[in-house]
């Protein structure tokens, strides 16, 4: 694979360059589910005196030809490499390097080998160990309390978009709202592996029976067809709503809880 080259040659520059301290890799590679079509991922340590003269992009061509480097909506900088391959990249301070550990719920790896590739003076894996193991485990009433009132909102604020004819925008928010809805679902069904995205690999992951009913859940922009989307999607939210969090107890609000349904049977009626 590219990916696999592009790896081995990102190491040996990081190995040879005194200003880069640590290499860490994260994402699909990292945990061994990386194929042709994932995307590449690191964050490199800088020495603190060389890091404002670093110059990442010129560096990123010594790996492989950048034909493009930029911001991105995420956090960190985004190279698209000539050859096709996109990597997410953090260039961070030496003096930073313990922000690692506070990725703990969000990144993680089978072992220090398996994403650290370069590590001069320790440190590194004294932050890393944190991120080693299997994926972290998704419970208790505070992680299923914030989701579902989260949920409530976003079909509250949907609801109320589809009522004032904002039918595009209405669209966007539902594949927020199904971030939540599927968090949910992948609690009750116990599979929470992918869970910073909950929509990884969900065709694999979900029941045939829980994948064809999201399936009902998702629409086009049109407005009879999105109706029917949120509405699909309320439905499953009050069932997990039932199923997960009645059971710890959790008190959600139930005036919030019918005015989203009043909505939603409103919209419906004049799509």
């Amino acid at each position: 694979m590219l990916q696999q080259k592009m790896i081995e040659r990102l190491r040996e520059a990081c190995h040879e360059d005194a200003r880069i301290v640590a290499a860490l890799m994260f994402g699909s590679f990292a945990i061994g589910e990386g194929d042709e079509f994932s995307d590449i991922e690191f964050a490199l340590f800088i020495q603190n005196d060389s890091f404002m003269s670093f110059d990442q992009r010129s560096w990123l061509n010594t790996v492989s030809p950048v034909v493009a480097y930029f911001p991105d909506d995420f956090g960190h900088h985004t190279a698209l490499f000539e050859n096709g391959i996109r990597g997410e990249f953090h260039f961070i301070r030496k003096s930073d390097i313990a922000i690692i550990s506070t990725w703990q719920g969000y990144g993680w790896f089978p072992s220090l080998d398996a994403a650290v590739l370069l590590d001069r003076s320790g440190e590194l894996a004294q932050y890393a160990s944190a991120l080693v193991g299997g994926p972290p485990k998704r419970e208790g009433t505070p992680l299923v309390e914030g989701i579902s009132l989260n949920l409530i909102s976003q079909m509250l604020f949907g609801a109320n978009l589809l009522n004032r004819g904002e039918y595009t925008r209405a669209w966007a928010l539902l594949s927020k709202a199904h971030e939540n809805l599927l968090k949910l679902v992948r609690l009750h069904e116990r599979t929470t592996d992918h869970w910073p995205t909950p929509s990884r690999a969900l065709e694999k992951d979900l029941s045939a029976a829980s994948y064809n009913r999201y399936l009902a859940c998702t629409a086009s922009a049109e407005s009879r067809s999105l109706c029917v989307a949120y509405v699909e999607s309320w439905n499953w939210c009050l069932e997990l709503f039932e199923k997960i969090a009645s059971p710890l107890n959790i008190k959600l609000p139930k005036t919030i809880i019918a005015q989203v349904q009043r909505l939603l049977d409103k919209a419906i009626a004049h799509c």
